[in-house]
């Protein structure tokens, strides 16, 4: 059986470009947003690394 594609499903197609707009994009991480990022993915799982050895 061959399916031919005729592009996106239209209420897909309204979505993706919702996203692709600009506003829609957000805005980059603060300083906050990294500290937390570095802390949760370095600092806590070096933490655990080390009470397990423990």
């Amino acid at each position: 059986m061959i399916v031919q594609s005729k592009g996106l499903h239209p209420e897909l197609e309204r979505r993706v470009k919702l996203l692709e707009r600009s506003e829609n994009q957000g805005q980059d991480y603060d300083a906050s947003a990294w500290a937390v990022l570095i802390i949760l993915g370095i600092v806590l799982p070096i933490i655990a690394l080390w009470l397990g050895r423990a």
